[in-house]
């Protein structure tokens, strides 16, 4: 009987093994920075009729000249809007994504999120099932608390009009 592995089994194991490992990144949060300061209980809770949210990106004193430039948004807020990865907005902000995966319609998610900073901003894509690039974002005043409206925007990527349009509420952001 020969116990010597079969080099084609180890390949595979290998190559299934490394697929795994890459995979679980995919199931955590982005994590860039902000893990010092007060801790803050977040509830998200998605209003839209029809449409999710795709992972939440929530990032303390935000310079929001990296999220929008002019009439549009920058480079790594379209990379968020458009695909739901909010890695390199998360990379040049140096925030947290604060929900990996989506929110359903109607549904609403709590998480902690730490930050010294007075204010946060908030953003999700909107998820493509009927529209192409929306997204939602608010600005969290922390040291007031309470409850901030989300709002939706289109890009005007599919239009071809490539600026920025308000399109109306998308849900509520709340500071337990």
């Amino acid at each position: 009987m020969n116990n010597k592995p079969n080099l084609v089994s180890t390949i595979s194991f290998a190559a299934a093994s490394t697929a795994l490992l890459g995979a679980c990144a995919y199931f955590q949060p982005e994590k860039v920075g902000q893990t010092e300061g007060r801790e803050y209980t977040i509830t998200v809770r998605n209003s839209l009729a029809k449409e999710r949210f795709a992972p939440i990106l929530i990032v303390g004193n935000a310079d929001d000249g990296k999220i929008w430039v002019g009439k549009y948004v920058s480079g790594e807020a379209h990379t968020q809007f458009t695909t739901g990865n909010p890695g390199p907005l998360a990379a040049v902000l140096g925030g947290d994504q604060g929900q990996p995966g989506g929110l359903g319609i109607g549904q609403e998610v709590t998480f902690k999120f730490k930050t010294n900073a007075r204010k946060a901003r908030l953003t999700a894509m909107v998820h493509p099932d009927f529209t192409p690039d929306n997204y939602v974002t608010g600005l969290i005043d922390l040291q007031a608390g309470g409850t901030t409206q989300l709002e939706r925007f289109d890009i005007g990527d599919d239009e071809g009009r490539k600026t920025v349009l308000k399109v109306g509420p998308a849900g509520t952001a709340t500071i337990k």
